[in-house]
């Protein structure tokens, strides 16, 4: 009988040989936290869980003392360099590791969603841990929804009925996910036929239009419009077609020309399809999505249902692990943390098997980027580190990626002195490999690394060189970065009515497109917060809903503040 740590829903401990006992709701809190939480010292971990304790090292050690008795042969704590460190043996499980690594799969997917973190307890005493269990039952709900969809599309050829109970519950979490209808509508047709697809899509539209008052979008509806296999030749091989077409999308991705690139790839599609060939077709609804999300356009939304039917079809461990990639990227521009991470982790575990290094190295990168957007640098530091480390063995442009956040995440934990050389290198490397498009993020580090080490020429230089290209490039958010450095810059110096105008601007500008990237608004709505003092209500709601979507412990730590200034304001 294998171990098993559960922490979703109402929580247990199963040795093998039977049920643990763990009383009290701040030894559980003291075990989640350990098994979840950044590593950290014994003196922050007792102020955390007993802040109002006459002895709170005391308290911790009483804490500490039951937990240890309770996995007492299924997992051990030790004090590494200072700090408290859970190691789990291999034969046990903790299910919610299991699913924000990405690997609760169909079996699982229903168990690892019957409940949220710590189920019915509260900490009214321990405010801060509060937060911190707020905003970790966020993620874990995100990882949740992505354990159910992935579910329902591993089940949707052999189990069709149980994969349609997977998105119902998966819907439950966010009834008006357009990629989730779309899924259940292309389920409906596969194994019930067109009338029962077609009923499913008029009641999803009905209820748009009642709850929404919008109509259903058009990519709900795509599975009943996809071409067709032909039954006769055509003058000329669909196959060769998808596959001209193909390179011709990727030739025009790569020089910039997106309207170009989609229109080629969406020709692919079609021509694949109707091809027969579903590795071909998996294939190239990649290729469609990639160039819809890459693209400067708010197409993410149909391209995740591109990507899941591609995985579906995908016939390949080296094509799932690109598709799992691009899954995992919308989900991390969306600052939807638990499901990037959970889609990143299978897509590096894919390349690993697959052989494909530059693959591992690409989905490290945005792990550790998610690991960074949540302010768990510590982390994201060690991952971004091992992902430069295997995109530079490799020669991938993805090194400059790579190395732009980690000089982002020392950025962040206070490092600018590591971070300065890092961003420099970034900027070198993105302008050897002719990546013009990133260059301007690359150069927001480094303008930032210059201006918090006092050298604000320098740092003036870089961000306006950066909002000129990024303008050029055309990229909301890459501009919206730029400017916000130039406000930083002029808030230094009192120049307070000139650096909100800008930072204000900043954050139109990175709105201007639905698909932005989440973590990008939520920093400028913060700054913005920061140097009204709250004055605006709008901004810190908005900003308060975005760090704890994420979620962003370190942007909902800066809000705290604001918010119970409006707090005390309204009593």
């Amino acid at each position: 009988m294998p171990a098993l740590i559960r922490l979703l829903g109402e929580p247990e401990i199963a040795g093998r040989d039977g049920p643990r006992m763990l009383s009290g709701h701040k030894t559980w809190a003291l075990l989640a936290y350990l098994l979840l939480g950044s590593r950290t010292g014994r003196r922050d971990i007792a102020d955390l869980l007993w802040p109002e304790a006459a002895d709170p090292l005391a308290a911790e050690r009483w804490a500490l003392l039951q937990v240890r008795r309770s996995l007492n042969g299924i997992a051990t704590i030790d004090a590494v360099g200072g700090r408290l460190v859970v190691h789990v043996d291999p034969g046990t499980g903790v299910d919610a590791l299991v699913l924000l690594a990405g690997a609760a799969g169909p079996e699982g997917a229903e168990e690892l969603t019957r409940g949220e973190l710590l189920a019915g307890m509260f900490f009214d005493d321990a405010p801060a841990y509060e937060q911190w269990l707020s905003l970790e039952r966020q993620r874990l709900q995100s990882a949740q929804r992505d354990a159910l969809r992935h579910g329902a599309m591993s089940l949707a050829p052999s189990d069709p009925q149980r994969a349609l109970r997977l998105v119902e519950r998966a819907l439950s979490f966010e009834p008006f996910d357009d990629s989730l209808h779309e899924l259940a509508v292309d389920i409906h047709l596969a194994h019930g036929g067109r009338t029962a697809a077609e009923a499913y899509a008029a009641a999803v539209e009905r209820r748009y239009r009642a709850d929404l008052g919008v109509a259903l979008p058009e990519t709900v509806r795509r599975p009943l419009i996809r071409p067709q296999r032909l039954t006769t030749n055509p003058l000329v091989d669909l196959r060769i077609a998808t596959r001209a077409l193909l390179d011709a999308a990727a030739a025009r991705l790569d020089a910039g020309d997106y309207t170009g690139a989609v229109d080629a790839a969406r020709r692919a599609t079609g021509d694949a399809a109707a091809s027969g060939d579903p590795a071909l077709e998996a294939l190239a609804l990649s290729t469609l999505a990639g160039a819809l999300i890459h693209s400067v356009r708010g197409r993410d939304a149909e391209a995740t249902g591109l990507l899941e039917r591609a995985l579906r079809l995908a016939e390949t461990d080296a094509l799932r692990g690109e598709i799992e990639r691009e899954l995992g990227y919308v989900s991390f521009l969306a600052a939807d943390y638990g499901a990037a991470e959970a889609a990143l982790r299978r897509a590096a575990g894919f390349g690993m098997k697959s052989g494909t290094a530059s693959g591992t190295g690409r989905a490290l990168t945005l792990i550790g980027a998610c690991e960074s957007d949540r302010g768990d640098f510590a982390a994201a530091t060690a991952t971004l580190a091992e992902a430069v480390g295997v995109l530079r063995e490799t020669g991938d442009r993805w090194e400059a990626f790579a190395v732009s956040f980690l000089a982002r995440s020392h950025l962040r934990a206070g490092g600018a002195l590591e971070a300065r050389p890092l961003a420099a290198r970034s900027v070198a490397l993105a302008r050897e490999s002719r990546w013009l498009s990133l260059l301007p993020w690359c150069m927001a580090q480094e303008g930032e690394a210059a201006m918090r080490q006092g050298d604000r020429d320098s740092a003036r230089r870089v961000f306006s060189e950066a909002f000129a290209l990024g303008c050029e490039i055309g990229d909301p958010c890459w501009e919206s970065m730029s400017l916000r450095g130039l406000a930083l810059l002029d808030a230094a110096v009192g120049r307070t009515d000139s650096a909100r105008a800008m930072l204000r601007e900043s954050v139109d500008r990175c709105v201007r497109v639905s698909d932005t990237y989440r973590w990008v608004e939520a920093l400028l709505l913060t700054d913005l917060v920061d140097l009204e003092s709250g004055a605006d209500p709008a901004h810190l709601d908005r900003a308060l809903w975005l760090a704890r979507h994420g979620p962003m412990a370190d942007l909902a730590a800066r809000l705290r503040p604001f918010e119970r200034q409006t707090l005390r304001q309204t009593l």
